[in-house]
């Protein structure tokens, strides 16, 4: 017996004699082997200064070649669309990665708790199934691109779409700063065009309003949505929106304890929720809302609904804050029903109208009608900016609205009466000026000498002071046959 011993190799480690070359027509460097860890044949190939192998699936010599034929096939192909020629989960990593510094940063109170809710469905969805194969180097401007195309194609809208590619820059950014990779691909562009909803104007909201309340207290018919009926509720939701300028986003989550009614200086509410698509201030309301969730919270208890401080303010049965999406979710489709009830679903100029749609109107009700309003002010109210009211929520408003207000006319100080000789010209007002001092110097000096008979007469009674002749001329003048003083 030998003394020495072959050192056992590695059950990966392909076996020597079961390495064979695919045949004619195909490179030396394209295999089937046998591993020890395996019953199957696997097929590898050398390409871009890397090995690339995949399981044939196959126990059979016959099947494994025909496999590693198709093999290549795949791999020219992907070659010649600059596509990965492996399956790499680098993409991925670095997307997951991207998550768990979000979440830090959610975790801190720096990020809202939304920012990865919306990430990983958007990555779920549609970036890793497309991008899964993809080592962040081999993504290229074209890649991106055709996943645009891909989007655009199920009828995604623009802003939608770049919404999706900030995403995928975030990633390609964080790969770029652990240093994956070297340079970052130019990004495509997509033009955006915004798209307002519509709103409802003073008699389409009454007719909503109206309609709201004959579903809601109809004693004939229950109103069905999904096996949930329509109750008074809505009707205060309605109400409600248009009053507070809420996002359907924040009624979901707000609480009694959220609200305060305030008496003095005004009378309103002021809203302060837990958190906000955008900056989380403190939101005023109209005065009537006041009246509008008193009568809410009479309903709630004439129900047996909660009312305390922390229940939620509408649908208070759904109590966990992870169910909370199914009363966005009524709130929607109800209101969806209520407004097709009404024949309000599109707007004039052809505009969807969802329940969004109640903020718009809340806005435009204080741009059209509010008496001297402060862009800002309301802006800043509506948790909102005056560029986004200016885009969006003012779309709509067009002259006429305000007529009032284009033709309404300044108030001008009362000036002194104009001679006709003011609308001369400076030259030849002047020159007039002149020639009538002129005049009536000469007359004045005629009225003096035809009247100086009487002179002594009239300045005998006003003292020894008067006795010099005066420069001026006679309050009176004498009547005299001289033309210039006809004239």
């Amino acid at each position: 017996m030998d003394s020495t011993t072959e050192t056992p190799r590695h059950r990966t480690v392909p076996l020597t004699d079961s390495i064979t070359r695919v045949g004619k027509g195909y490179p030396d460097k394209l295999v089937i082997f046998r591993l020890p860890a395996s019953s199957y044949w696997w097929v590898r190939y050398w390409t871009q200064n890397k090995m690339v192998k995949r399981s044939t699936k196959t126990p059979r010599k016959n099947e494994a070649i025909q496999f590693a034929k198709k093999f290549y096939e795949d791999i020219l192909l992907r070659e010649r669309n600059l596509l990965p020629v492996a399956k790499s989960p680098t993409f991925q990593k670095v997307s997951d990665l991207l998550i768990e510094e979000q979440q830090a940063l959610i975790d801190r109170g720096e990020r809202n708790e939304k920012l990865n809710v919306n990430d990983e469905q958007k990555l779920k969805k549609d970036l890793l199934p497309f991008f899964k194969d993809f080592h962040v180097r081999d993504i290229t401007y074209k890649h991106i691109n055709d996943y645009v195309t891909k989007l655009a194609g199920r009828g995604l809208k623009p802003a939608t779409i770049k919404v999706h590619l900030n995403l995928i820059h975030k990633i390609l950014v964080l790969a770029s700063r652990e240093g994956l990779l070297d340079r970052l691909p130019v990004m495509p562009k997509v033009k955006t065009v915004d798209s307002p909803r519509g709103w409802f104007n003073e008699q389409e909201y009454e007719l909503l309003k109206k309609t709201a309340s004959e579903i809601a207290f109809s004693k004939e018919e229950v109103h069905l949505v999904r096996k949930e009926p329509i109750t008074y509720e809505m009707v205060h939701v309605i109400w409600f929106m248009t009053a507070s300028f809420l996002r359907p986003s924040d009624m979901k989550m707000l609480r009694h304890r959220n609200i305060q009614i305030v008496k003095s200086p005004a009378l309103y509410l002021r809203i302060t929720t837990d958190t906000s698509k955008t900056v989380n201030r403190p939101v005023v309301t109209m005065d009537n809302a006041v009246s509008i969730y008193e009568a809410l919270i009479e309903d709630h208890k004439r129900h047996g609904k909660p009312v305390g401080k922390e229940d939620f303010v509408f649908f208070p049965e759904i109590t966990k804050d992870k169910d909370r999406w199914k009363a966005m979710d009524r709130m929607g489709r109800q209101f969806d029903y209520i407004v097709k009830a009404a024949g309000l679903k599109k707007s004039p100029s052809g505009e969807e109208r969802t329940i969004y749609s109640l903020r718009h109107t809340a806005i435009m009700f204080r741009l059209t009608k509010g008496e001297h309003i402060d862009l800002l002010t309301l802006a800043r109210n509506a948790r909102t900016s005056v560029e986004m009211i200016e885009r969006f929520y003012a779309r709509h408003l067009n002259a006429e609205m305000n007529i009032e207000k284009i033709q309404s006319m300044r108030e001008k100080p009362k000036q002194a009466e104009k001679t006709p000789n003011d609308a001369l010209p400076q030259d030849q007002n002047q020159s007039s000026k002149d020639k009538k001092s002129a005049k009536s110097q000469k007359s004045s000096g005629k009225e003096k000498s035809a009247s100086e008979p009487d002179s002594p007469k009239k300045s005998a009674g006003k003292g020894k002071q008067q006795s010099t002749k005066s420069p001026f001329p006679a309050s009176k003048p004498v009547r005299t046959r001289s033309k210039s003083v006809q004239k």
